[in-house]
């Protein structure tokens, strides 16, 4: 996944025991990090969020969703969306996958206008931070791959990310 030079997804280093907690926290994150891509390349139906979502599922609609906002105004974003506070837990028993949380934060995140390339700034403070939580399961088809089945996104986080 490409991001133009202006734009940069970080999330915050955790360190999990369990490969299977690693391996749907990473891709959990690249869910989250090819909303951005598909926002960047102002297509809801890019192949990124498609890549890391259950086929038909409420999580490729949301990214859907998300990124259609977004290119319906002809937006995109430059600047820096920090992610952190990760944390996976089973979602029941281990076959039933993990539910991944994390917050966002875009207060270093601008808006910009695709067809001028005017920018404009975001406000710090609760109206940018999000708190996601992330259904995973296993990939029925790829080995270590692990889809989001569903996705919820809170805004103005500032309870569970201030």
């Amino acid at each position: 996944m490409k991001l133009p030079a202006d734009l940069k997804v970080s999330f915050e280093k955790t360190t999990l025991d369990d490969p299977e907690e690693a391996a749907a926290l990473r891709d959990a994150q690249l869910y989250a990090k090819s909303t951005v891509v598909g926002i960047a390349e102002q297509n809801p139906k890019a192949k990124a969020p498609r890549y890391y979502s259950v086929p038909g599922s409420q999580a490729e609609e949301y990214a859907q969703y998300r990124i259609g906002v977004y290119a319906q105004e002809g937006l995109t974003m430059v600047g820096e969306r920090r992610h952190s506070r990760a944390e996976v837990r089973p979602a029941g028993g281990k076959s039933d996958g993990y539910v991944v949380t994390f917050c966002s934060d875009e207060s270093k995140v601008a808006g910009k206008h695709v067809a001028s390339g005017d920018e404009f700034p975001s406000d710090p403070g609760p109206m940018n931070l999000w708190y996601w939580t992330l259904d995973m399961v296993p990939s029925p088809k790829i080995d270590g791959l692990w889809l989001t089945k569903k996705a919820i996104v809170k805004g103005r986080a500032s309870a569970e990310c201030g």
